[in-house]
């Protein structure tokens, strides 16, 4: 342990020394912020630096259970573990100094995509040698290899070589486990379920003040196995004139490849509305009564959805939940493999248009851990003034993995929803329904049901506890409309109630041979203050839609450089389309369905019609083409704009 505590020390010594300097080189350059978030980000780089500091030791205690490489038995042990010790220091400051000048010339920290300028040595050879004192540099690293040897050798292998006063064995075991459960808390480095990850650096906007939190060395590796993630530019320029058409791009001009339009939506709704968005988890259209379920699971949704704009044809991009966050706030299809564009470092920045909402309070509601999917990040960094609430922030206690129940979650943002006294936008993400379907105590007037196990599987449902896990967030719907009607926001509010995916169906009904269970979901806009009518829509829309025509409604004016459109804009049925992105993949109009196969084949299908599995591409092989340039178009457009959507990368356009 104290061999521990003087490695740890002589590190985090080391580590914060860096981090004044990459301050005191690079604040005059950086964007002013508050001295709260400057204290914030120098907390969490002092956690993070511990991190490494602990990782570094962790080999030399792991194998020293061996007596043969015991640094206290063995003396040749003990240079081995000098050896490297000195070894990976100097691979630490050789990392510290490269990404001093990685953020000099990228204003990025230290990242993956740093291997790629080393694939021609050549040329990063003489680039370095030219721009850097290579010699002083090699002279000043092995004058520091060997004053920290030194130090090692004098403060922490010779502390090993004295006699120290034993300990009795309950007491060893003992100091033992503590030492343990500290070190594994340092390195997890938070009280929570989720551990201390790279996108609690990025809580702040201000990117300064993000780069300050990261420790350079663990963000190199956290994103080193995203480097092979591309998009073919030449595909792109290909595609455009069809995607700046489709767009209405306002300067179509294929070189710079610029999406951007101004919109300025002719105002639909009196006064500054509120916009809330619920994310209902799993809520599969084929599972929902108004869109033809027999069990009747869901009439609290159901009846809203009579009462609103209601979407029956609308579509995610792909399964699971954090692509569904990341394409409806930033209108790309996350088609990022192999994980969800969110818990890429390289793409965290990115254009949204909620922040055209000005003078709008912004928040998000979590009954779980904000760290999950790395949501934290993409969403604190690229919505101004973003308030997370997630646990640890209410009143109650989680009840599973996920959390607080949707039924306690919904009540804790009303509480915070009706003491607004501006504008505000809300997104409340629900998690309950999903395994293992925990319905809490506290449940109000729900009362689980019970159902023939054939009735189940004829209407979709894997067992009970999936059917009541349905029924139990429909009716924490219901719960928080009631409560919310009472209160002054209600009717100055737009609702918009989505999913973020469906399931696979057990019955082999026809939508789900084509894959679109998984992806079909319901979509209703209700706002009871400002229209008592329903009205159903029927055209194609996807998820990159949800925000472009909400703020249609409103009437906010804002700058769209991705693919979202307003669903409630006039357009020819076949320029209403989604995007789908799975084991198949394919592209939907308001008639047709290309569906495209792991090895190429493609189909066409009348998806809507009496014969929805009928390939219909023969005959319709002008229709299948124009589909397939489209599916292509967006693939490609989608890929590239991920590493192209930073807010500063769109032009300035006049209002």
């Amino acid at each position: 342990m104290q061999f521990a505590l003087i490695i740890i020390g002589f590190n985090m010594v080391i580590f914060t020394s860096f981090r004044a300097i990459f301050w005191a080189l690079f604040r005059s350059t950086a964007p002013e912020a508050s001295s709260s978030e400057f204290l914030w980000a120098l907390y969490l780089g002092f956690k993070f630096d511990l991190r490494l500091s602990l990782l570094i030791c962790l080999p030399v205690f792991v194998f020293s259970w061996i007596p043969s490489v015991n640094f206290v038995r063995s003396f040749k042990a003990k240079w081995i573990w000098l050896i490297y010790l000195v070894a990976i220091e100097i691979f630490l400051i050789l990392m510290y100094f490269i990404d001093l000048g990685h953020y000099d010339y990228l204003h990025d920290r230290l990242n993956g995509g740093a291997i790629d300028h080393i694939l021609s040595p050549a040329i990063a050879l003489q680039m370095v040698w030219e721009s850097y004192p290579v010699i002083l540099g090699t002279l000043a690293l092995s004058l520091f290899a060997i004053v920290y040897g030194w130090l090692l050798n004098r403060f922490a292998f010779r502390k090993m070589g004295q006699d120290g006063k034993p300990l009795g064995r309950w007491l060893k075991v003992a100091t033992v486990a503590v030492a343990l459960i500290f070190y594994g808390f340092g390195i997890h480095g938070k009280l929570s379920q989720y551990p201390l990850r790279w996108s609690e650096a990025y809580f702040s906007t201000n990117s300064f003040v993000s780069a300050l939190s990261l420790n350079p060395v663990l963000f190199f590796f956290d994103t080193l196995g995203y480097r092979k993630i591309r998009f073919d530019k030449e595909e792109v320029k290909k595609h455009y004139p069809l995607m700046a058409d489709l767009l209405g791009v306002d300067r179509p001009d294929p070189e710079t490849l610029n999406f951007s339009r101004y919109i300025r939506p002719e105002k639909k709704l009196p006064g500054t509305p509120n916009i809330v968005l619920i994310l209902l988890e799993s809520f599969a259209g084929f599972k929902v009564g108004v869109l033809g379920n027999g069990l009747n699971p869901t009439p609290h949704f159901d009846s809203i959805a009579r009462n609103s704009v209601f979407f029956t044809n609308f579509f995610v991009t792909r399964p699971p939940t954090a692509r569904a966050v990341f394409t409806a706030m930033f209108g790309i299809p996350d088609i990022h493999t192999p994980h969800s564009a969110s818990r890429n470092p390289l793409i965290v920045r990115q254009h949204t248009i909620v922040n055209a909402l000005e003078g709008y309070k912004k928040m998000y509601f979590l009954g779980g851990s904000a760290n999950w999917g790395n949501i934290r990040g993409i969403l604190a960094h690229n919505i101004d003034g973003l308030e997370i609430y997630e646990e640890g922030d209410f009143s109650c206690l989680p009840d599973d993995a996920w959390g607080i129940s949707d039924f306690h979650l919904f009540e804790e943002a009303n509480r915070v929803l009706r003491k607004q006294d501006n504008p505000f936008f809300a997104l409340i993400h629900t998690a309950g329904n999903h395994r293992p379907y925990t319905i809490p105590r506290d449940r109000g007037d729900f009362k689980e049901a019970e159902e023939d196990e054939a009735e189940l599987i004829e209407n979709g449902f894997d067992s009970l506890k999936d059917y009541n896990g349905m029924r139990f967030l429909d009716h924490c719907i219901g719960h928080f409309f009631r409560i919310a009607s009472k209160e002054d926001y209600f009717k100055k509010t737009v609702f918009c109630l989505f999913a973020d995916h469906g399931t696979v169906a057990n019955q082999k009904i026809p939508w789900d041979t084509l894959s679109l269970t998984s992806h079909h979901v319901p979509l209703a806009i209700y706002a009871p203050g400002y229209f008592s009518e329903g009205r159903q829509i029927n055209t194609t829309g996807s998820l990159v839609d949800i925000l472009p025509t909400l703020f249609g409604l409103t009437g906010v004016p804002y700058l769209n450089t991705t693919l979202g459109r307003d669903l409630l804009v006039e357009r020819p049925k076949e320029k209403h389309f989604a995007y789908i992105d799975s084991i198949y993949r394919g592209v939907l109009d308001d008639e047709f369905l290309l569906l495209i196969a792991p090895r190429g084949r493609q189909r066409l299908y009348r998806y809507r019609s009496n014969s929805p599995l009928m390939d219909v591409k023969d005959q319709n092989p002008e229709r299948a083409a124009e589909m397939a340039r489209l599916f292509e178009a967006i693939r490609e457009t989608s890929k590239y704009l991920l590493f192209h959507n930073r807010p500063s990368n769109p032009p300035v356009l006049s209002k």
